[in-house]
């Protein structure tokens, strides 16, 4: 089952990366015109309807695999927005570009020789109440900086969204032994897992439009990743096979770093939805 769990993540990937572009693109035309008229944007909606879909294959995958690999290929789906930025706006891929998605390669290769097949230990309502009730300092922080003008704050908001995000990462593998609609119903993780994923989705918005794309996605990522492996890894879990931990943690560092290495390539790369490109004018940031 290890083959269909990285079938899904790779899917996971490919989704969330396309729609990044999408996400972009509509951040840069609807600049102006808040986050109220870019989330119910064409484009940014087309967005959304893919990163639905990658999420769907991500609690697809974490069924079987372990969550520190599943974040980390959710990070290299940055490679796939190079590669469709390049085919969709003509963007060039320079040689750092192209060592950086080999670099995502490896790593994930790296990763998945080291992960094994395993569901999460169950984890008892009285966890997922805390994370549950965690979400409320992560969603009060953001509501703050949304209402902040200063510089920088497109950086912090991309944070709190990697937290959020983490979150839904999070709860989606605490909801991997769940069978039934009641189970789901019933489960505290559920509704965190929605109170994290709106608000992660409404901060990176936001973070689009008052930062560069590069810099919000670097952040969302890294973030987004060792939060949601460090959880899996102390409380979910989560393992790596005998002998493979040096070969784990080094993908694990290969992988995220050439994820962060593409977020900000500069010039004409695609990275982060064509880098320097696709990002907000400095007029509009803060």
């Amino acid at each position: 089952m290890l083959l269909v769990g990285l079938l899904f993540a790779l899917g996971a990937a490919l989704t969330t990366g396309s729609a990044s572009v999408l996400q972009a693109v509509s951040a840069r035309r609807h600049e102006q015109g808040g986050v109220s008229r870019l989330v119910v944007s064409p484009l940014y909606l087309a967005g959304t309807g893919l990163d639905f879909l990658g999420f769907l294959c991500m609690v697809a995958s974490l069924h079987w695999l372990p969550l520190f690999l599943v974040q980390c290929a959710a990070a290299a789906s940055v490679g796939v927005t190079a590669l469709v930025g390049r085919r969709v706006l003509g963007t060039v891929l320079r040689h750092r570009d192209l060592l950086a998605l080999v670099g995502l390669g490896a790593g994930l290769a790296m990763l998945a020789s080291g992960a094994k097949a395993e569901h999460a230990t169950a984890v008892d309502r009285v966890t997922q109440w805390l994370l549950l009730i965690a979400s409320g300092p992560v969603l009060a922080v953001g509501a703050v900086l949304l209402g902040v003008r200063r510089p920088h704050v497109g950086a912090a908001l991309a944070t709190v969204a990697g937290l959020a995000f983490a979150g839904t990462g999070i709860a989606s593998r605490m909801l991997s032994d769940a069978h039934s609609v009641s189970a789901v119903l019933s489960a505290p993780a559920t509704y965190a897992l929605i109170a994290f994923g709106v608000g992660g989705m409404l901060f990176f918005a936001a973070a689009l439009q008052r930062t560069q794309v590069t810099i919000a996605t670097a952040a969302l990522f890294a973030v987004q990743t060792l939060a949601a492996s460090a959880v899996g890894l102390l409380v979910l879990g989560d393992s790596t096979r005998a002998g493979f931990e040096a070969v784990t943690a080094v993908g694990f560092a290969v992988t995220l770093g050439s994820a962060i290495a593409l977020c900000f390539s500069e010039g004409d790369d695609a990275a982060g939805a064509v880098a320097a490109r696709t990002v907000a004018p400095r007029g509009a940031e803060g």
